[in-house]
This record gives C-alpha cells, structure tokens and sequence, in this order.
C-alpha cells in the first residue's frame, strides 16, 4: 500500500512539473512578445524558412520562423523564433518575402513579427 502511494505521489509530482513548465515557458513567452511590442525596435526582415510546430494554442497555431533581420544600426542577423499566429497571418507570410519584426537590441534571440491589420 505505501509502494502504491509513493509511485502515485511521483507520478503527480512528475505530471505537475511537466505542466508547470508549459505553462511557465507560456506565459514567459507571452510576457516578452507584450515587452517587445512596447519596446522592441522595428526592423526589415526577410524570412528564410517556416515550420509548423504541431503546437496549438487557443486554436491558433505556433509557427517556428527563420528570418534575416536588415537592423538600421550595427550588423543584420539571422534569428529562429516561435511564434502563435492566426491563419489569416499565416496567408501573409511567404518564404523569400518582406517582414516587419520587433527586437531587443540587447538579445536579438528575442525576435516578434508584427503583422498588418486588415482594414
């Protein structure tokens, strides 16, 4: 019986940590793509390659990104990132074509592609 409810008491342990990270990995990301999108520093892209990650969040599908980012100051950089986006954002996007991103300055690893709003 105490084997039982110690292999339970793993199991649950193992589980909550397993959603503990999502969810912190979630909303982290969350937090940075709202952070770059007050403060991030808008830049020219041009994405190189694009991905389906098979992850869907509130039905909206993340996306792994490779683009070239053409900075007005200092060097241009290729960045990979992950991005949510609604399929409507998706029809924008085509390899070999034009972005507008958002960036750190100070770690260009954090990345976000601003997309257009339809009028």
């Amino acid at each position: 019986m105490m084997v039982a409810i110690t292999l339970l008491s793993v199991t649950v342990f193992i589980i909550l940590g397993l959603v503990g990270r999502k969810l912190f990995s979630f909303f982290g990301r969350t937090r940075r793509q709202k952070r770059l999108s007050n403060w991030g520093i808008e830049a020219d892209a041009v994405l190189l390659n694009l991905q389906k990650t098979g992850v869907y969040i509130n039905n909206l599908l993340q996306v792994k990104l490779q683009m070239q980012v053409y900075v007005r100051t200092g060097r241009n950089f290729v960045v990979e990132t992950n991005q949510v986006i609604s399929y409507s954002d998706l029809s924008q996007l085509r390899i070999g074509g034009p972005l507008l991103v958002k960036y750190n300055p100070a770690n260009t690893k954090e990345v976000m592609v601003v997309f257009k709003k339809n009028q």
